[in-house]
């Protein structure tokens, strides 16, 4: 039996034992063969018979009843690819960058379905058709193989356009493949995965590359950081900048006051609340995608544009502001906290750094915590198999004015009740959506939202 025929007998590639199925061809993209033999063991118990893997186990394997078929490389895989997939009549976004990926491509996804407009979601919080999670991913850029299908899927389910978050890493690990987009949208380059990339300028390469390699010949670019324009001449035309998009649709920005903003169109004015500038760039960003696509601006947005645990409000009154989001990055807590101070009220955080990580931003992220905040709660993020005290200790000896709660859970409550003594802006960075936390291998439900909330009570 041909991989063709299996095609056309209805059988699917997966990339997970735990989905396989009699109607299955379980493929193991795994280079270890203790790991290759678990797996597969796993898959026939589910009662696959058809397995797909690397040529360097032909020799070892000698059963008769399982069939196995075998790749060399991507080149093969993209080649199989080619026999079990056809959504030609999606459209596709990339969305990449340092900061903001999340925030455009699930508010773009968000705003498309609130105008009516078929479209899915892939990316760190799961995948999402018509703004319903459909699954959960593991990593913000799925296996090649896995984005196949979630595509495949989508496209059975009539949907149009696709908003697909596209790491560095995802990109350098080939899990991308030889995917193409129609559309592109860069948020902006600074620093982040240094423990990955090694430094900053094989970090920035491999996002440029990826923009460069993915694109059709009628592919467009959406900028959000001006100062990168200079790096994509070659798109002329189909190049849209942030800044020069909001002069030639002479959109202006008003701040009403902290926390609240209008947006103002020919044509339509959008109230937005947030306590985040940086947030607001990513709106413009996602209207922009809108205006491109289908050359009007949307009539509805509302506050569901911004994802869960992205400079979420989770309480706002009476003086006292609990705020939770998913900065990781110097630059992300920069762009989070660097206005707070015109509330003209106490700013207290609470955060720490996740563990297995680059370690380089740890001292940079505690500078520039201490550069905008008047009290910081130093705690555990996902320590993953890192000391947690050590990590600690370094957020601490680069801090100007902060206390140690290691408990995550007990730092939640230092920080409510501390505002509720005193008023003020209480920023849980570093988590975001997040519902679990990382000791180890171990993992435990926790969420910074449901325990703030909780906290929130009593104030």
């Amino acid at each position: 039996m041909t991989l063709e025929e299996l095609k056309i007998r209805g059988y699917k590639i997966v990339t997970n034992w735990q989905e396989c199925s009699q109607k299955s061809i379980f493929l193991i993209n795994s280079k270890n063969y203790t790991k290759f033999l678990n797996y597969k063991k796993k898959a026939i118990k589910k009662g696959c018979k058809y397995i797909l893997c690397l040529n360097n186990f032909k020799k070892s394997i000698h059963e008769s009843k399982i069939k196995h078929f075998f790749y060399k490389n991507q080149k093969d895989l993209e080649n199989i690819a080619k026999i079990f997939y056809n959504f030609k009549k999606i459209k596709i976004f990339f969305v990449t960058g340092t900061n903001g990926k999340t925030s455009v491509a699930y508010g773009a996804n968000k705003l498309f379905n609130i105008n009516k407009i078929k479209s899915c979601y892939i990316g760190t919080l799961g995948f999402y058709i018509n703004s319903k999670q459909i699954k959960k991913l593991n990593n913000t850029t799925p296996s090649y193989f896995e984005i196949l299908n979630l595509l495949q899927f989508a496209s059975e389910n009539n949907v149009k356009y696709v908003f697909m978050e596209v790491s560095s890493i995802g990109y350098n690990e080939g899990r991308i493949g030889n995917l193409k987009y129609h559309y592109c949208v860069l948020t902006n380059l600074k620093s982040d995965h240094l423990d990955y990339h090694i430094n900053l300028k094989n970090y920035h390469t491999a996002k440029i590359n990826l923009i460069q390699k993915h694109k059709l010949k009628k592919s467009f670019l959406f900028i959000q950081d001006d100062v990168l324009k200079n790096k994509f001449k070659t798109f002329n035309d189909k190049l849209i900048v942030q800044s020069k998009f909001l002069n030639k649709n002479k959109i202006s920005i008003v701040k009403k006051n902290l926390g609240k903003f209008k947006i103002h169109t020919n044509k339509y004015v959008y109230e937005i609340n947030s306590f985040n500038d940086f947030m607001i760039k990513n709106i413009i960003t996602i209207i922009m995608v809108y205006k491109k696509i289908f050359r009007n601006f949307p009539e509805k947005i509302n506050k569901s544009l911004f994802p869960p645990g992205r400079s979420e409000i989770i309480y706002n009154k009476n003086g006292k502001v609990i705020i939770i989001d998913y900065a990781h990055s110097k630059d992300a807590y920069e762009n989070l906290l660097n206005k707070l101070h015109l509330l003209n009220k106490e700013i207290i955080i609470i955060y720490g750094c996740g563990g297995d990580r680059d370690k380089t931003k740890r001292s940079q992220i505690a500078k520039v915590v201490s550069k905008y905040t008047n009290l910081q709660i130093i705690t555990d993020d996902n320590p993953r198999n890192e000391d947690p005290a050590i990590i600690r200790k370094i957020l601490l000896k680069n801090s100007s004015n902060a206390v140690e709660v290691p408990n995550r859970r007990e730092a939640i409550k230092y920080g409510v009740n501390y505002i509720k003594k005193h008023n003020g802006v209480l920023i849980i960075a570093g988590k975001g959506h997040e519902d679990t936390q990382t000791y180890n291998e171990k993992k435990y439900i926790f969420s910074d939202r449901s325990i703030s909330v909780n906290y929130a009570k009593n104030l």
